[in-house]
């Protein structure tokens, strides 16, 4: 009895540990199969986009080439020279793209024009597979005068650049995903009309590889993108059955990892999650003066500027912007501080018309770049009024950026500043989408993203107003907000005036819960 009932007990124990043992197996060689094709999968997605780098690779290094050959027909150009002197430039330049070739503005029509790297590349068919491509040269008045460039063979330039490009180009992007030793175990292959051309590396299977066909001068060539036999995919198919033989012994250490997986995981994906909201609004807070930078970098490094004063503006702007970086750094950790109740500004008698004018300057490159039209209605001064005027400035160049982000066909701004009541005010005013009524109040909580899709379309992590909403709070002050959808909206900042002894000590802005 004893012995059939341990019979039954280890029977039902061998049942209770091998029936799950089993289906933990099988649910084991499903998900290892499926982990395989998502490798496969991966793998192709990346192949995809290692083939659009490449592409854009060889623009690059075709853009580099030009800039570098056309400098010296930039200065004739510049300098008033005609056709003639132009080509003589180009001809004393480097020549290694081909036959030096000019295009004076009237004979432009019909040429395809496309930008590399944020550089307008001109660029028309020739007869024997030879394109024009060029770049566009200035007048002694900033103005188009027309095109320099070079008759050159894309397929003789593709083949001898396709080991620089794998090598050297692709490398030198610091923004590639999966760095340069990625690269190492994928093959890259030129094809042309007649088939391949060139190739780095031979491929594994050509079913896995992706191909991207290049554009502008390079059109009718394509970059085929695939592994190799030493690649992570590869060795994954064949280790597939060597790791479901396995999958048994690990049962038992699957089962216990289980619940605190499953622990680790839940505690993993809330960590996330916050990481994944500082880091929005870190990058929402930060991207104009980003922006700023990046536009004074490009206008000195194509020297679009008429006169070394003007370069040195741009300079200006440059170190002035590096210095609101650090700055806007300071508010965010200010916004935490502010939720915390922690003082966080430093409050003296300010001039609010001299705030507003910084704004606005240091907007105004932006507001250019993007053919906004600013008006602005600034008295010489204004009252007195006790704040922070970094922060002060941050809210305003705040409001600037949602104008210019939220505004579609009509592109006009208007700042101004006055006074009433006891109270400065300062508005900002744009001619955008506008925002329902039902919505404006919700704009000014934290992280508030409102679902019209106009709004979807643009890009930001709803912190900006929830901070300016913050700090006005701490400077006593209230943002005001008037807006019909369709003709655009009005922000306006409310700042009581300093009393007359506002010349005591600063005090520090604290918030109330």
């Amino acid at each position: 009895m004893a012995t059939r009932f341990s019979r039954r007990v280890l029977f039902f124990i061998g049942v209770g540990v091998g029936l799950p043992a089993l289906l933990l197996a099988l649910l084991g060689i499903f998900l290892t199969l499926r982990i395989s094709r998502a490798v496969e999968d991966q793998a192709q997605r990346y192949d995809s986009y290692m083939s659009k780098q490449v592409a854009d690779a060889f623009e690059q290094e075709l853009l580099s080439q030009m800039t570098r050959s056309i400098a010296l027909a930039e200065n004739a150009a510049r300098q008033g020279g005609g056709r003639p002197e132009i080509l003589a430039a180009l001809q004393a330049g480097d020549t290694e793209l081909g036959k030096p070739h000019v295009v004076v503005l009237d004979e432009l029509t019909g040429y395809s024009l496309e930008m590399f790297n944020g550089q307008p590349v001109v660029y028309d068919p020739r007869p024997g597979g030879l394109w024009f491509v060029g770049l566009m040269l200035q007048g002694p008045d900033g103005q188009i005068m027309g095109a320099g460039g070079w008759i050159f063979d894309p397929r003789k330039f593709l083949i001898t650049r396709l080991q620089t490009v794998i090598q050297d180009r692709l490398p030198a992007n610091p923004r590639m995903y999966g760095g340069y030793e990625s690269t190492r175990k994928l093959s890259f292959e030129l094809l042309g009309p007649e088939g391949r051309l060139a190739f780095v590396r031979q491929p594994y299977d050509l079913g896995e590889a992706r191909t991207e066909a290049l554009g502008g001068p390079f059109e009718g060539y394509r970059i085929r993108v695939g592994v190799t036999s030493v690649a992570a995919v590869v060795l994954a198919e064949r280790f597939v059955g060597f790791e479901v033989t396995f999958i048994a012994l690990m049962l038992l250490s699957i089962m216990l990892a289980a619940i605190f997986g499953l622990r680790y995981t839940l505690r993993q994906v809330e960590l996330a999650q916050l990481k994944s909201s500082f880091v929005s609004n870190v990058t929402h807070e930060l991207k104009t003066p980003i922006a700023l930078i990046r536009l004074a970098v490009e206008t000195l490094e194509m020297q679009r500027y008429s006169s070394p004063a003007e370069g040195e503006r741009f300079l200006r702007t440059i170190a002035r912007e590096t210095e609101k970086l650090s700055q806007l750094v300071d508010n965010i950790l200010d916004f935490a501080r502010l939720e915390s109740g922690r003082p966080v500004f430093q409050l003296g008698p300010i001039d609010p018309a001299d705030v507003v004018r910084d704004a606005v300057e240091t907007f105004k490159p932006r507001l250019d770049d993007q053919r906004f039209k600013v008006e602005t209605e600034i008295p010489a001064s204004l009252p007195t009024v006790m704040g922070d005027a970094r922060a002060l400035n941050h809210c305003i160049l705040n409001l600037l950026d949602n104008a210019v982000k939220y505004s579609r066909e009509r592109r006009e701004i208007r700042v101004s500043a006055g006074s009433r009541e006891g109270r400065v005010t300062i508005s900002v005013a744009d001619r955008g989408i506008g925002i329902p009524p039902g919505d404006q109040q919700r704009v000014f909580e934290k992280f508030v993203r409102l679902g019209d899709g106009l709004i979807h379309d643009v890009k930001g992590a709803g912190l900006g107003l929830a901070l300016v909403h913050q700090i006005m709070r701490a400077h006593h002050g209230r943002v005001e907000l008037v807006s019909t959808p369709g003709e655009g909206s009005t922000f306006t900042l409310v700042l009581p005036v300093a009393a007359e002894d506002s010349a005591a000590p600063a005090a520090e802005a604290q918030t109330g819960s």
